[in-house]
């Protein structure tokens, strides 16, 4: 690694030159000032579930083998010298994946014994990357789901032996009734339910098919019909049919997807489409429905425990006003810190799951309190908001739902205090980073504000103390992930495509928005340019020249594609992170503060 190229007095001097003879607000400073030093940061994401081992492919017989990966001391070696030569400065080793299993020796938390039906080694992969990855002269974090405790594939995970931790998820099932009162359970694409179901799809969505005919199947058709029946290519029709609603909720009929050929089947203006695969779904359809008759659509809504909530995949997230919850996971950050010799501490899914949790009762109560009234004066939760009656339309703000927003964001921002309080307690010069979502202007989905207190970004949603639940100052990086397959806007420009989605605009608005309270690393998704290297390295460059560096997520994919050499040969020269000179941060905060 190279040595540090200013002095504390010569960058402070640098800083104020800079504001005086440009007034730059915090991101420009915090730019121009880290590409001027040299600095960028350039870290390599090892999931941790993802790495526990890998397939490889014997080169002479072709034969595919799975062996363990981030579980042995060879597979860390391995990766670490992979990094190495691809001047990687920042390990960040996940080593409490999102299932709340550890993969390092824990008094706490339940290790990670078996992925995927395989046992895994009883070996502590922490351990391994910081002894590996220092004598490499690499920098090596730990990096825990600091708020999901189970795995819901498998069921498993301290949440599920603490159902209370659970958080609480405001789910809706909407319903096409019949003339007869029978009752389809239906679902709007976007809102909590299960994507199992039909969905009610509105008239600015369209049924595509490439079979080469069009025609309408009645629905005096039965199922037994119309699986005897088959398209010109042999396709069997009923495979989906699309309920067709107009305007007035009427059944105009029902299309087999089968007999589309190229024309895209709409609903009729102000009316709905409900395509059914399941076989009880279209038995229902034949059963209850004629053409011609009336159906209405009803609503039902409850609270449920995120354990058995549909909108919600993968992670099970606890409630971070849950005491015992609360306790639990800084005792993790305590165990980690403490026996660890970690560089820094990394924290993902420091969020809820979603738009709709946390609604327990025990959220509500301290809801209340920050809103200065009694819990029994809310109408819960219809005073944040309600879904609409009728599907498709907008959900409805209740009289608190901005300050819902607020207080969401603020009961982040406190616990992530804690958890840097309680961090650098005992090491008082940790690095600490977080890996958000970049997608800024809807974050607020999420219950987090990862900008800045003095970010200059506005958005409908802000309430005028929004601003202050920013917690970036907490932070000393900020991975952002700038998950678009389009490096750059001239590129979107060219193909016709929207400069937002590239990966150069969102690392622009992460900066905005955290304007120089931390450094800024925009993040890379590998499969977003899968078979187009060269595609990912223009990326990695819009990274660095946007913010102070890049983050790629993630080891395995790097492994999957064997771009090694691709990272190798991109960078010849090694490059320190911003983060890793002392300083730099506080003075670059200092010179923004002085500019405003």
């Amino acid at each position: 690694m190279p040595r540090l190229p200013l002095s504390f007095a010569l960058l402070s001097l640098l800083a104020s030159q800079t504001v005086t003879a440009g007034a730059q607000r915090g991101p420009e400073l915090t730019r121009s000032l880290s590409a001027t030093l040299g600095a960028q940061g350039r870290l390599m994401w090892v999931d941790g579930s993802a790495n526990v081992f890998r397939t490889v492919t014997n080169s002479q017989t072709g034969a595919k083998t799975t062996v363990d990966y981030t579980t042995t001391r060879a597979g860390v070696a391995e990766i670490v010298r992979h990094c190495k030569a691809a001047r990687i400065n920042t390990l960040v080793v996940d080593v409490k994946p999102l299932g709340g299993q550890v993969l390092y020796n824990s008094q706490i938390a339940p290790r990670m014994r078996v992925w995927k039906g395989r046992a895994l080694p009883d070996f502590d992969t922490l351990a391994a990357f910081v002894e590996e990855g220092h004598r490499a002269g690499l920098k090596v974090d730990a990096c825990v789901n600091i708020l999901s405790e189970g795995h819901k594939y498998f069921a498993s995970g301290p949440a599920y032996q603490h159902p209370d931790w659970q958080s609480v998820v405001y789910t809706v099932d909407r319903g096409v009734v019949a003339a007869d009162g029978a009752r389809l359970s239906a679902r709007v694409p976007g809102e909590p339910d299960d994507p199992g179901k039909p969905a009610l799809l509105d008239d600015d969505r369209a049924i595509l098919s490439n079979e080469p005919t069009s025609g309408l199947v009645g629905l005096e058709s039965t199922a037994r019909d119309r699986a005897l029946v088959t398209s010109d290519r042999g396709t069997p029709l009923g495979r989906q049919i699309n309920l067709v609603l107009d305007a007035e909720n009427r059944v105009a009929g029902v299309v087999d997807s089968a007999l589309l050929g190229d024309d895209p089947l709409v609903a009729p203006e102000g009316g709905h489409l409900i395509p059914a695969t399941r076989p009880a779904d279209q038995a229902w359809i034949a059963q209850h429905l004629r053409a011609g008759a009336a159906i209405r659509f009803d609503l039902q809504t409850r609270l449920v425990p995120i354990a058995v909530a549909p909108s919600e995949k993968v992670a099970c997230f606890v409630n971070p006003l849950h005491p015992d919850a609360r306790a639990y996971e800084l005792a993790i950050v305590r165990e980690i810190v403490s026996n660890y010799a970690i560089d820094g501490l990394v924290l993902d899914r420091c969020r809820f799951s979603n738009h709709y949790n946390d609604f327990s009762d025990r959220t509500r109560d301290a809801f209340a309190r920050w809103l200065g009234k009694r819990p029994d004066a809310l109408r819960w939760p219809q005073d944040v908001y309600q879904f609409a009656p009728a599907p498709g339309d907008d959900q409805v703000n209740g009289r608190y739902y901005k300050a819902w927003t607020e207080f969401r964001a603020q009961t982040i921002r406190d616990f992530v205090g804690d958890v840097a309080r309680t961090a650098k307690a005992i090491k008082p010069d940790l690095i600490l980073g977080t890996y958000v979502g970049s997608w800024y202007p809807s974050y607020n989905e999420v219950g987090v504000n990862w900008g800045s207190e003095r970010t200059r970004l506005r958005y409908p949603w802000f309430t005028p103390e929004y601003p202050r639940t920013g917690y970036a100052e907490f932070f000393d990086w900020i991975a952002t992930g700038c998950y678009y397959p389009v490096a750059t806007r001239e590129e979107a420009r060219r193909e016709g495509l929207s400069e937002r989605g590239t990966v150069e605009y969102a690392a622009e608005l992460s900066n905005d928005a955290v304007a120089g309270g931390a450094f800024v690393y925009a993040g890379i998704y590998v499969p977003d340019f899968a078979g187009k290297p060269d595609a990912m390295l223009r990326a990695l460059e819009a990274s660095g020249r946007q913010s102070q560096g890049w983050m790629i997520f993630d080891l395995s994919y790097i492994d999957e594609y064997n771009w090694w050499p691709v990272l190798e040969n991109a960078y010849r020269q090694d490059a320190l992170a911003p983060h890793q000179m002392p300083d730099l941060l506080s003075t670059l905060r200092e010179a923004r503060d002085a500019a405003q």
